[in-house]
């Protein structure tokens, strides 16, 4: 018969290579997770990188309908065209358009624009690619609507649900948009 310690000897020596084969499954997995998260950096490195030199290409080739001289500096604000990731969006004056916004807000806006009537903070993370499972990304998209409607781009109902300002949109808005902009009762 095999003695009690012989046996507590044998079980901890099982559980000693259970550990350490677990241990190398989860250095395996923590290498993987820092490589994803490196490939992501780079990404985001780069898209931030991209957004700035076309941010300057456009301060170059300013198009006839954006301001110019000082006039442009006092409608761009101090986050300069194309705001960048932590930067607010200009305050929208007459004769901008979206291409002066940058990243998210840029993407927010154009969703709204897109979208056929007031949409929803949940509806426009949807519509702008985003998880709405994840409570954070909402409230992501949400500060940056927020963030466009105290700036003149959005207009925000009572129930929270955005359009975009008519202003805003011009000429070009679709019938659908123009249709939801209209103050009730009012006709073309």
């Amino acid at each position: 018969m095999p003695s009690v310690l012989g046996l507590m000897e044998r079980r901890e020596a099982r559980a000693r290579q259970e550990l350490e084969s677990w241990t190398e499954v989860l250095e395996q997995a923590q290498a993987e997770v820092d490589a994803a998260r490196e490939r992501v950096e780079r990404a985001r490195v780069g898209r931030e990188e991209l957004v700035s030199v076309l941010a300057e290409e456009s301060t170059v080739n300013t198009p006839d309908s954006v301001p110019s001289g000082g006039d442009a500096a006092a409608a761009v604000g101090a986050g300069g065209l194309g705001a960048g990731r932590g930067g607010q969006p200009p305050v929208w004056r007459s004769g901008m358009g979206e291409e002066v916004l940058s990243g998210l807000y840029r993407e927010v806006f154009a969703a709204v624009v897109a979208v056929s009537g007031p949409v929803n903070g949940v509806e426009l993370t949807r519509a702008v690619g985003r998880k709405a499972e994840i409570k954070n990304e909402v409230e992501k998209i949400r500060h940056r609507a927020y963030v466009l409607e105290k700036r003149g781009w959005l207009v925000r109902a009572k129930d929270g649900r955005f359009i975009p300002a008519f202003e805003a949109v011009g000429r070009g808005a679709s019938p659908a948009i123009v249709q939801c902009l209209r103050p009730s009762g009012a006709t073309a």
